[in-house]
């Protein structure tokens, strides 16, 4: 049984259908990735996933239970945690309460510090900005802080909206370095991300969207070398 069950599933905004009978899969610490042009339905597929948008259609099922029509909330709760597009921290709180934040869910808050500490070992440059204000970090760190903040929430899936999003080399390289090692953290990941390049390289699997459809599947060796996928996306 996979851990995420996603079948025929429907939701758009008004008269606009942006998500058209979509079915994915994913399996307990696997990494998959979902790619394609701006548009294409991506952001909504995970915004769906996890409640933020009203699935119109089809059924989610996340450990084997029907989570469709469940408030954000409550699928937070069963270990299922979003990191949207654009970082969405708090930039009048700090980085602690910008972390605690993210442990809610739990009623220990001596775990929940020690989940903070555990997840600022990833970007040990957070541990030095506990009092400092979210709005005042770079775009990197609020990055940095985003997923540290959805790590917190003890998940066993992590949804990420394009984390590398407008950040430098050097951050974007530091960022897919941790992604790639949360696997062996028990941590499945489905990885929405513009440069479907390093996306297809860390994925063992993969899903193309285009115009709200599922166009393609496969791993991600697979389709980093399927030749639609080489010249719509890698730029060749």
């Amino acid at each position: 049984m996979p851990l995420l069950d996603v079948r025929e599933l429907e939701a758009g905004y008004g008269p606009i259908r942006a998500i058209d009978r979509v079915s994915i899969t994913v399996g307990d610490g696997e990494l998959v990735a979902i790619i394609g042009a701006n548009g294409a339905g991506k952001t909504t597929l995970l915004m769906a996933i996890s409640g933020i948008v009203a699935a119109r259609g089809g059924e989610i099922r996340f450990r084997g239970q029907t989570i469709t029509g469940l408030e954000p909330h409550a699928i937070v709760r069963l270990g299922l945690c979003h990191s949207p597009e654009g970082r969405r921290i708090f930039p009048r709180l700090t980085v602690r309460e910008n972390l605690e934040l993210g442990g809610f869910a739990q009623s220990d808050r001596r775990q929940v510090r020690r989940d903070i500490d555990e997840a600022c070992s990833l970007f040990p440059i957070l541990g030095d900005r506990m009092g400092q204000l979210g709005g005042t970090l770079s775009g990197g760190e609020q990055q940095m802080l985003a997923l540290c903040r959805a790590l917190v929430g003890r998940p066993q899936l992590l949804l990420l909206d394009e984390p590398s999003l407008g950040l430098a080399p050097l951050i974007v390289a530091k960022i897919f370095e941790v992604i790639a090692g949360l696997s062996a953290r028990g941590i499945a990941v489905v990885l929405v991300e513009q440069n479907a390049r390093a996306a297809l390289r860390l994925a063992s699997r993969g899903y193309v969207l285009e115009t709200g459809r599922v166009t393609l599947t496969g791993s991600g060796p697979d389709l980093a070398a399927d030749p639609r996928v080489r010249d719509a996306y890698l730029g060749e």
